[in-house]
């Protein structure tokens, strides 16, 4: 397995997302933080590194790694919350959480807020939910597909990590026999539909990451663009 990672400022003053993949290929966790000045930076840094940590320890099976993972969320849940009270410079800063670990021949996930979790096999899928008002607004039929991508409110978040004392979230699984799986922030996302994102992965040569990354700015992209390509097809 080939595992590519990159991330762009694009047409920001500062970068918000934050990103890591562990070196035994285990796991990748990325972030994409919000709030005024440099609390986004803070946010999605915090949470990345805190989690790095806790899932740095060797993992035997099944109930440790849920263990793990439930208990980091929560954890660095709290922190970010907690910082936000105490200084003022951070006062409502948040960020999303898209995270996977692979075990066993499973891939466990979790997701928070609207960055996002692809696989392939044969087709692109997306196998997180994003957690936003217009992915509400979809799933209650209000809206088309069509409708979403350009609806004015398509980035305002009804869930992510940090912004409540406690967060409400659930770590899935699957099989984990796939040719890709992708984790992106929405600046990829809110430029580059799937099919074109599909149509890189079955084209393109090379860093993944860095091809889907340029995609976006060729698209228009004007976000921090940050894109972690695990690779099971060569």
């Amino acid at each position: 397995m080939i595992i590519s990672a990159y991330t762009h400022i694009g047409g920001r003053e500062n970068n918000e997302d934050s990103y890591y993949v562990d070196p035994k290929k285990r796991f990748a966790i990325l972030a994409d933080g919000m709030g005024g000045h440099a609390a986004g930076e803070k946010a999605s840094a915090l949470a990345v590194n805190r989690l790095k940590e806790v899932l740095s320890v060797p993992v035997e099976s099944e109930r440790e790694l849920l263990d793990l993972l439930n208990n980091g969320v929560r954890d660095v849940n709290q922190e970010i919350f907690d910082q936000s009270a105490a200084h003022l410079k951070y006062r409502g800063m948040g960020t999303t959480l898209s995270l996977i670990y692979l075990l066993d021949g499973k891939l466990y996930y979790i997701n928070i807020g609207d960055s996002r979790i692809y696989g392939y096999d044969d087709a692109l899928f997306q196998i997180s939910k994003d957690d936003s008002f217009v992915n509400y607004l979809l799933d209650i039929g209000d809206i088309s597909e069509e409708e979403a991508r350009v609806h004015p409110k398509k980035n305002v978040l009804t869930k992510a990590l940090g912004t409540t004392q406690g967060v409400d979230f659930q770590i899935r699984s699957l099989d984990a026999d796939l040719k890709f799986i992708i984790l992106c922030s929405d600046g990829l996302s809110d430029v580059v539909e799937g099919a074109e994102i599909q149509k890189v992965l079955e084209t393109e040569k090379g860093d993944m990451s860095k091809k889907l990354v340029q995609k976006a700015l060729d698209s228009g992209g004007k976000d921090n663009i940050t894109v972690i390509v695990l690779d099971k097809s060569r």
